[in-house]
């Protein structure tokens, strides 16, 4: 009888473990009914998100390329960039303003360094620039951040070498949308005057916007099934149905293109889920006369996924990245 009893005490101890955890997940699950916070936290936490395969001879670029590290460029929490710069280079050369994905809640320029190094190896000046994230900082606060780093740049590249009336913006993912936006302040006035920004650059000075698998209609996006989507982007503007969020037509780059827009060099993977929101960019570029160099793999079965373009390893992102730098050397 003492035996049953004991086998009953040591089965509710074993059991214990198990109701805390049962409560626990509980208690993430209600309290992920109201706020994005706990959601993002675990999506940090669990993701792997990490710079991707150099190119063969990175060794190389290594040794041609100088680095300034971890420049302050504003107040705001994170507000730092990289700047690198080909060594021994002649004269001014045109600056490349790069910024990160991470879905606007994670994320580092560290994820991006050595495709910023690659492209400062072909005679650029690279800004590769860290943001605030989200849920902490809300939009629009990555968009006046980028903003301040321009601003910073317009009075300090020239320390690097660079010539800001050469100038480009690129990204991936969420760092590929918010350039979008900023190329589309800097063109387009009646977008400025509604957001209360004005751009610390001239239209004249942005030379083309390099986009890379990213979203651009916020009102089609969800249509898309990209992972964590709805986290996402309650995350960044604080409402669950971002749909009704009432500036969400500012974030949504199709409908503030005018013919103004700077060139654009846009790609994206054919297994990407994001894959239809480049195409409706590209349709609205064409749209209003503005100059578009689509990459894209649709219908090649290529399975080439979300950011292929960092896996310099692959052929896929190799030649991707000479269009890239043809675009560049065309345009500056």
């Amino acid at each position: 009888m003492k035996t049953k009893k004991k086998f009953y005490q040591r089965r509710r101890l074993w059991l214990i473990p198990f109701a805390v955890i049962a409560v626990a997940i509980l208690v993430i699950f209600v309290v992920g009914q109201f706020t994005p916070f706990v959601n993002a936290l675990i999506i940090r936490q669990a993701s792997t998100l990490q710079s991707n395969s150099p190119a063969p001879n990175f060794g190389t670029i290594q040794q041609n390329v100088a680095v300034a590290q971890d420049i302050v460029y504003d107040e705001t929490e994170n507000s730092v960039m990289d700047i690198y710069y080909p060594k021994n280079a002649q004269g001014p050369l045109p600056v490349v303003v790069w910024l990160h994905g991470g879905g606007y809640i994670l994320g580092d320029k560290e994820m991006t360094k050595e495709y910023s190094m690659t492209l400062a190896s072909h005679g650029y000046v690279v800004a590769n620039v860290n943001y605030a994230l989200a849920p902490e900082h809300k939009y629009p606060t990555p968009v006046i951040q980028v903003n301040q780093a321009l601003k910073y740049l317009n009075s300090n590249a020239p320390k690097y070498g660079g010539e800001m009336d050469r100038l480009f913006l690129g990204g991936n993912s969420a760092g590929a949308q918010i350039v979008s936006q900023i190329a589309a302040i800097t063109s387009n006035g009646r977008l400025a005057k509604s957001m209360g920004i004005k751009s610390p650059i001239e239209n004249e000075q942005l030379r083309g916007v390099l986009l890379f698998c990213s979203n651009y209609n916020m009102k089609t996006v969800r249509e898309t099934g990209a992972p964590f989507l709805e986290t996402i982007m309650w995350s960044y503007t604080g409402m669950r149905d971002f749909e009704n969020y009432p500036r969400i037509d500012e974030l949504s780059t199709v409908k503030q293109i005018t013919s103004e827009y700077p060139p654009v060099f846009v790609s994206v993977g054919d297994a990407d889920p994001l894959e239809p929101q480049s195409i409706e960019l590209i349709e609205a570029l064409e749209n209003n006369g503005v100059e578009v160099d689509p990459i894209l793999f649709n219908g090649t079965n290529a399975n080439l996924g979300h950011d292929y373009q960092y896996n310099l390893a692959s052929l896929p992102a190799q030649q991707t990245l000479g269009k890239v730098i043809n675009f560049l050397d065309m345009h500056n």
